[in-house]
């Protein structure tokens, strides 16, 4: 919110595809000042479906500049800076075809979606595609009382600012106490510190008691612990059973891995966060939408990906742990892990069991 490389960027276009030509572009600074602001005009004349949309029609562009006279004060304006877009895939593209089709290089940038992570914000979790819907940006401003900006360049990055601006002054939901209790399978705060968190059925959490002899076990022994069994386990597993469904819930092996990396990556982005500073607040998850998101961000990887990143996501913990080893939280986020890896490890145990060794096999495997 306060990078000072920030800048919100817009396009309004003859429409889509590869052909579209941008008709409008603008670019607000972090601080909300108008950088870049000029109608376009096309090489092809603008549609009128087109103009239905924004307004903009081929009398309005007749004495505009092409693309070729902006293009230097657009490397002025981008160079060096993080582009925020809403729908960054479509404007950059734009952009992109743009510069092509004047044998000019694309401007060098980092590009962001706000869109996608206002989809993450608004939370609609699309079980079919296994992300959050997105939503448009008309719809997404009114959540922060501002206005859409009407599908005119210039307006709808103030818009897009707006959205970031207003996600970012947010603060998360504190987790409710007493009669106001939230359930636990939607929200709550990962450190629990007398009780430690398990996975039950991979869409809700519980908590369970440690055993008087896992109670006695310091936090990074036993985490560390339950991730060598745990990667032992996966060693045992057929090849013909990484990809069957239902080994929890409806995941299959390699999505439970995939989960466990993803928690385990958050785990140690938090206790980096906690170690540059103290007092930070704890932070509280909607825990199904993280793990259904952690899984399909991960959707394409092979076994072998999916298991080195669990071992690279492990030992950046192991490393974050290590460097505040005495603070409250990282013991919370241990115990926290090492219960998951524990339920995982059990359960797959008996899914092995009973879908693939129904007899004289399944009491080896529960042996092991």
């Amino acid at each position: 919110m306060d990078d000072p490389r920030v800048i919100y960027l817009d396009t309004e276009t003859t429409g889509f595809g590869p052909r579209a030509e941008i008709v409008d572009i603008a670019a607000v600074s972090a601080a909300g000042e108008v950088l870049l602001e000029s109608l376009v005009q096309p090489t092809r004349r603008i549609p009128a479906d087109a103009t239905a949309v924004h307004g903009i029609t081929n009398t309005d562009v007749k004495d505009s500049p092409a693309w070729s006279d902006l293009y230097e004060e657009l490397l002025r304006v981008l160079a060096g800076r993080r582009i925020i877009v809403y729908n960054v895939i479509f404007d950059r593209q734009m952009v992109n075809q743009a510069c092509e089709r004047y044998d000019l290089a694309a401007p060098a940038a980092d590009w962001e979606c706000a869109m996608r992570k206002y989809a993450g914000y608004y939370g609609n979790w699309d079980s079919g595609k296994r992300w959050y819907r997105f939503q448009k940006l008309e719809r997404a401003v009114l959540d922060f009382g501002a206005e859409p900006g009407g599908h005119r360049a210039a307006a709808d990055a103030f818009a897009c600012r707006a959205v970031v601006l207003g996600m970012a002054a947010t603060p998360p939901p504190m987790p409710a106490t007493g009669a106001n209790l939230a359930p636990i399978d939607t929200k709550r705060t990962w450190h629990v510190p007398a009780e430690k968190a398990v996975a039950t059925d991979c869409g809700a959490m519980q908590t369970k008691s440690a055993s008087p002899e896992q109670q006695s076990v310091d936090a990074y022994t036993r985490w560390a612990r339950s991730v060598i069994d745990f990667v032992a386990l996966l060693d045992t597993i057929p090849a013909e059973l990484r990809e069957c469904p239902g080994a929890c819930g409806t995941w299959s092996v390699r999505e439970i891995v995939a989960h466990c990396a993803g928690w385990e990556w958050e785990a140690a982005r938090r206790l980096r966060l906690i170690a540059a500073d103290p007092t930070l607040p704890d932070a509280v998850y909607k825990v199904d939408g993280f793990n259904g998101a952690s899984v399909a961000a991960r959707a394409r990887q092979d076994w072998s990906r999916t298991l080195d990143e669990l071992a690279k996501a492990s030992n950046t913990l192991a490393r974050a742990a290590r460097a505040i080893p005495d603070d409250a939280r990282t013991q919370e986020w241990l115990f926290g892990r090492a219960a998951d890896f524990e339920e995982h490890a059990d359960g797959l145990r008996r899914w092995i069991a009973e879908t693939a060794f129904p007899s004289h096999s399944s009491r080896a495997w529960m042996m092991k």
